[in-house]
């Protein structure tokens, strides 16, 4: 009986030695935690800026204490209906604590044509010379002309982008673009499931810089209305004095959406014949042209039609003989028949088995057809090319898809003193090795005043048992 205070006493300390060695313990653990969250990678806000259509500058402020071993931009331009493309950039980093890092991605060049209205998605990859990488949280950014203040107006699934106090004529656009959605989607029988956006310039002369490169001497003798730059990204040049131009555009995202599939698309005579067909009226050049090559039987082959014409002269008959042709299809055969031709090419089939499935004729037939019901006579067509039969479709100027690196430079300058690295590096190297001599010790005055025990009760709650 006189053992049991004993036996108390002894368990008391051993709870007391054990308190001691705990805090002194977590002490030593979370020391050296601390430190490193003194030392982490503490990037700042990224300032995104275009001085014009050509490039996109980004930059961001570092504060690292032991300095930037490297750093890298990692972006994507996101696209509606083929996934996000994109790539990145390293940076060239000097020693600092403080560093400001900078990346330069041209957009209009001979590798990339990134068009203006395009949507990234970004975010910083950075290697301190102590500690483990640091990824940024993913950010957007809407890609817009610099040299303008842009403003928006928005309805359902379209949003219109102006400048400059014509937000009388924005709205008309946004109107245009949506009644052309609409109209085109019910004679397709295919809806659009993604936004749009319309970038409107003052003129042509003033958007000339983003549009994609091409020749001067076609630029020179064909008026660019519009263009339709990605599958979601619209250019309209002329400040929407005809909205005819919007309609035509915006039946360009339908048209893509209805008859533009994974293993090849609608020829261009289909596409752009069925984009004027949607505008209200063809115009008086289309028009025309059509009509004058009718009356003299100059009138373009159908099967040499596959793609946008290369010479200027052809611009007006072949857009005027596209829309006529679309125009006698609907008339004659019905929209139902109509629509059945797009989701047929879509789904794989070359633009002559889809006639041949959905009208009985192809391309052959079909311009005779259409010949005869403007008073022509048939003429025979030489048998079609395995090249002619499967045209690579061209749309409205896509873009070019984004490399994934390589070529695209990266900057990095050094900000503050070094004397902060130097601290920050004693202060790490010295944490760590003051906390394991503490525990010694802590740990040496257990063994001495338990005989052992605090030794043997720390080694059992490490283990886990």
């Amino acid at each position: 009986m006189m053992r049991l205070p004993t036996l108390l006493g002894r368990h008391a300390l051993l709870r007391i030695g054990l308190v001691v060695a705990s805090v002194l313990l977590g002490v030593a653990v979370l020391t050296p935690a601390r430190e490193a969250s003194a030392q982490s990678v503490q990037p700042g806000e990224t300032t995104v800026t275009s001085k014009d259509p050509s490039s996109i500058s980004f930059s961001t402020r570092v504060r690292a204490p032991g300095g930037v071993k490297s750093a890298r931009l990692e972006y994507s331009v996101l696209n509606a209906t083929s996934g996000a493309v994109g790539g990145g950039g390293e940076a060239q980093v000097t020693a600092g604590a403080q560093t400001d890092l900078n990346f330069s991605l041209g957009t209009r060049d001979n590798q990339r044509y990134i068009p203006v209205g395009s949507i990234f998605t970004y975010r910083w990859n950075i290697v301190p010379n102590e500690g483990p990488a640091v990824v940024t949280a993913e950010q957007q950014y809407v890609f817009m002309d610099g040299r303008y203040q842009w403003q928006s107006v928005a309805d359902t699934g379209v949003t219109v982008y102006y400048y400059g106090p014509t937000e009388t004529a924005a709205r008309a656009a946004l109107l245009a673009a949506r009644s052309s959605l609409d109209d085109t989607a019910a004679l397709l029988g295919k809806k659009v499931q993604y936004p749009i956006r319309l970038i409107i310039f003052h003129s042509e002369e003033e958007g000339k810089l983003a549009m994609r490169q091409q020749s001067a001497a076609f630029d020179a003798q064909v008026r660019t209305g519009g263009q339709r730059v990605a599958p979601d990204v619209l250019h309209v040049f002329d400040n929407v004095k005809d909205p005819d131009v919007i309609r035509h555009e915006v039946a360009h995202v339908v048209t893509h959406v209805a008859g533009d599939g994974p293993f090849g698309g609608v020829p261009s005579w289909l596409d752009e014949g069925t984009a004027v067909y949607m505008q209200k009226d063809p115009g008086f050049g289309y028009r025309t042209s059509v009509n004058l090559a009718i009356q003299s039987d100059r009138a373009l082959v159908l099967r040499s039609m596959q793609s946008s014409p290369g010479r200027p002269e052809e611009v007006d008959l072949f857009y005027g003989q596209s829309w006529s042709t679309v125009k006698f299809m609907v008339d004659e055969f019905g929209r139902d028949k109509f629509a059945a031709l797009y989701s047929t090419v879509k789904e794989g089939a070359r633009i002559d088995d889809a006639l041949k499935k959905v009208y009985v004729f192809d391309q052959d037939g079909l311009y005779n057809a259409w010949r005869q019901k403007n008073g022509m006579k048939p003429v025979a067509v030489s048998a079609p090319s395995e090249v002619a039969a499967a045209p690579s479709t061209q749309a409205t100027r896509v873009p070019l898809g984004v490399p994934t690196g390589g070529g695209v430079a990266a900057t990095a300058e050094a900000g503050s003193s070094s004397g902060d690295t130097t601290a920050g590096g004693a202060t790490a190297a010295g944490g760590p090795r003051t906390a394991v001599i503490v525990v010694i010790a802590v740990t040496a005055l257990l063994v001495v005043s338990l005989g052992g025990g605090g030794v043997y009760l720390l080694r059992q709650r490490g283990s886990g048992s």
